[in-house]
């Protein structure tokens, strides 16, 4: 695929200089000791956003009753600074790592896979993928999830769906983190597992199609005083589950209609661009269920040949990123590193 030198040009602007790092080094695939992507490494720390977190450094790494706050407890944090690129050896950031992966509170019994794999890739990014903790708890996520073929979650209870859809990019791009020549058997088996799975519904085609239909069973859920002795809400839920799949089925399936509008960062969701750039960091050969993803991608770049920030946490995170329904240079790298991997 040719670049847009404007393009190229607008994203390689001194301004974002984790985007420039990217761009040089897996859009243009300049080598590592090339002068201008030692320059940009050494800057990554001046990201203003990275510094601006810094700043609140008080507020939340000292904080484990909110640790787990969306976008403002310290997990969050170190999720967001993996995704900038940020130094994990800064001093401002290790000894919150550090106590992080001392205490491992952040490893949940059942559930929590979207927020493990999040965090686990964020320390792989900050440096600290050799940790033996980092190693560990990314050795039993992919053995949770090819155990469980997929991922189970506390959450899906009020779901048709057995198992959680939206969350399957993040682990992907967990696992991806990992060199190819060092991903244990488990691992690789999971990899093989959800790019399976997400390719059997067309990356973003899996919402049930009966689900209204359900949303009105789900509105007569009677309360807890109402139900027999012994009968909880979750076995009524459950009974009545049971008896509308056998009548009713799944449905033909619809897209994900959040999924089509593209952020960065994202949360526990995700969205087609970061499906498609999970599966493109991976080497995942193009094959025909990929195609309707790659139209959305292309169909929504402007005719400066950009693409816009859809989807945004600002105003929810300590500092935003970028400006809503604005150009995004974050969005336009991953969409042209994907367009690139597949179209020529």
């Amino acid at each position: 695929m040719k670049f847009q030198n404007q393009v190229i040009e607008w994203l390689l602007e001194e301004n974002n200089p984790p985007v420039q790092y990217l761009t040089l080094t897996r859009l243009l695939k300049k080598p590592v000791l090339d002068p201008d992507v030692q320059r940009s490494r050494a800057r990554l720390m001046e990201y203003e956003v990275t510094q601006r977190i810094l700043e609140h450094g008080e507020k939340f790494w000292n904080d484990d009753d909110r640790a787990y706050w969306k976008y403002t407890g310290k997990f969050w944090q170190v999720i967001f600074l993996g995704q900038f690129l940020a130094d994990g050896t800064d001093s401002r950031i290790a000894d919150g790592i550090s106590h992080i992966l001392e205490r491992r509170t952040w490893v949940m019994k059942s559930g929590g896979q979207c927020l493990t794999a999040n965090l686990l890739a964020a320390f792989m990014r900050l440096g600290y993928g050799d940790h033996p903790v980092v190693i560990q708890e990314t050795e039993k996520l992919a053995q949770r999830i090819v155990k469980d073929r997929g991922i189970v979650c506390s959450a899906m209870e009020y779901s048709l769906l057995p198992n959680c859809f939206m969350a399957l990019p993040k682990l992907l791009l967990c696992f991806e983190e990992i060199p190819q020549e060092a991903r244990s058997e488990s691992v690789e088996a999971a990899i093989d597992l959800i790019v399976q799975i997400l390719l059997a519904h067309k990356v973003y085609i899996y919402v049930p199609g009966t689900r209204k239909l359900w949303q009105q069973v789900l509105a007569l859920q009677p309360k807890r005083a109402d139900l027999p002795a012994g009968q909880t809400v979750k076995e009524w839920i459950a009974k009545q589950r049971k008896k509308f799949l056998a009548s009713h089925g799944l449905g033909t399936p619809n897209p994900k209609i959040g999924w089509l509008k593209f952020g960065f960062p994202l949360h526990y969701n995700s969205d087609i661009l970061e499906a498609m750039y999970a599966l493109s960091r991976l080497g995942i050969m193009l094959n025909h269920e990929m195609l309707d993803s790659l139209q959305v991608i292309q169909q929504k770049k402007t005719s400066e040949g950009v693409w816009l920030l859809e989807n945004s946490l600002n105003g929810k995170m300590w500092v935003d990123v970028e400006q809503k329904d604005r150009p995004s240079k974050w969005v336009t790298f991953f969409a042209l590193f994907v367009l690139n991997c597949y179209i020529e």
